[in-house]
């Protein structure tokens, strides 16, 4: 299993690609509910793909919103029952009573977009377990394909999923360079707006080599 950085892929729309990141044991799968994203689902979608999660191995489940209202956050987390919510900080839609309630129970993980060097690990959210450090786009909440400049968050000590642009061919730079806890990938395992198998084969047997 190589040095077990973690392995997150979000985005995932059909089940094919749902089930091959079963069989890969990635760490963690994503299914997006977001407005403003190509790869938005919705609930029937999600109850389809969700029939396997009784599967052995199946990775943890986390559902990514942003722009949506917190009534459908609310809503979502109660009938499909995620184990994480990944919200993003600056989401003008959220409210603060949200954000602190799934802080509290430990079912939020969130996205911080960064856009200059990090110099304290306190601003990353530290009541959370694991965050998601993303580059920034006003109108995305993410899975923009852009990296951002490494070395902001080179010196972050808690743990972190690296996002942004990682795609297989720059993933064991951005691991070497950034050291995270783990990757999360979107665009950087698609073809034509797709995921692609052999991409998420590649990057997943990029890391696990390294």
């Amino acid at each position: 299993m190589g040095t077990g950085y973690k392995i997150k892929i979000c985005g995932i729309k059909d089940l094919a690609t749902l089930e091959l990141c079963v069989d890969l044991q990635v760490d963690f799968v994503g299914l997006n509910f977001s407005p403003r994203s190509p790869r938005q689902i919705h609930e029937g979608t999600a109850e389809s793909l969700l029939k396997i999660r009784n599967n052995s191995g199946f990775p943890k489940l986390v559902f990514l919103f942003f722009e949506n209202s917190p009534s459908e956050i609310q809503s979502l987390k109660n009938s499909l029952k995620p184990d994480l919510i990944q919200l993003i900080r600056g989401d003008k839609f959220l409210t603060q009573e949200l954000w602190e309630d799934l802080t509290e129970t430990k079912s939020l993980l969130p996205a911080i977009r960064i856009q200059e060097i990090v110099t304290s690990d306190e601003d990353l959210e530290p009541k959370s377990d694991l965050v998601i450090l993303d580059s920034y786009n006003k109108n995305f909440g993410g899975g923009t394909g852009h990296t951002f400049p490494w070395e902001y968050v080179t010196s972050v000590k808690r743990p972190f999923l690296l996002a942004g642009g990682i795609t297989p061919t720059n993933v064991k730079t951005a691991l070497e360079t950034v050291r995270p806890y783990g990757i999360d990938v979107a665009s950087g395992v698609e073809t034509d707006g797709k995921k692609d198998p052999n991409k998420i084969k590649e990057l997943v047997h990029n890391v696990r080599k390294l």
